[in-house]
């Protein structure tokens, strides 16, 4: 079929185009707390995707990709403004404390002491919702990451060459599965 510029413009005009600057984030700490701070500071998100493992089957020389076991995940990135005194940070990191503890005690060359927690005192209430919002504010799609966990907190680059621009922290999050809850 060939592309129909009437038909694609019936589509839009009927439909709309989903705009990708209408979401909401609600975090869930290690703890089951959220806060509407760090919720409201969240400047990127995705909707995470999934991926099914698949393998070649051979049947009489005919080569099919089949889906065999569990999907995986890919990781779910968000990036967040910082107030001025890196509350955003602080609690990311808090986070991550309870993953693995560090504390500064052992000799010189270790530079301290690691003890990891538990998967259940770190994951287990961790949850993320990303909601995406029509242009009216209606929920269109809603995505809940259960069992969420900052797995990596990307460096923060400070410059006496940037004079302008809000700070921000990006975090990597791992969890063990999404649902979609609209």
């Amino acid at each position: 079929m060939a592309f129909n510029v009437t038909d694609f413009t019936g589509v839009i005009s009927s439909r709309g185009l989903a705009s990708s600057n209408k979401f909401e984030v609600d975090i869930f700490f290690h703890n089951g707390n959220s806060t509407k701070e760090m919720n409201l500071m969240c400047d990127t998100a995705q909707i995470a995707g999934k991926n099914i493992q698949s393998t070649v089957d051979l049947q009489y020389g005919i080569r099919r990709e089949i889906a065999y076991g569990a999907p995986t995940y890919d990781p779910l990135t968000l990036t967040f403004y910082c107030t001025e005194n890196l509350a955003e940070k602080k609690l990311l990191d808090n986070w991550q404390q309870q993953m693995v503890k560090t504390s500064a005690g052992g000799n010189s060359n270790n530079g301290g002491t690691f003890d990891v927690g538990y998967y259940d005192d770190y994951a287990k209430n961790g949850k993320i919702i990303i909601t995406k919002l029509s242009v009216t504010g209606e929920t269109v799609y809603k995505h809940e990451y259960r069992e969420a966990y900052p797995k990596t907190i990307a460096s923060i680059d400070l410059s006496h060459g940037i004079s302008a621009g809000p700070m921000k922290v990006t975090a990597t999050f791992n969890y063990i599965y999404w649902k979609d809850v609209t």
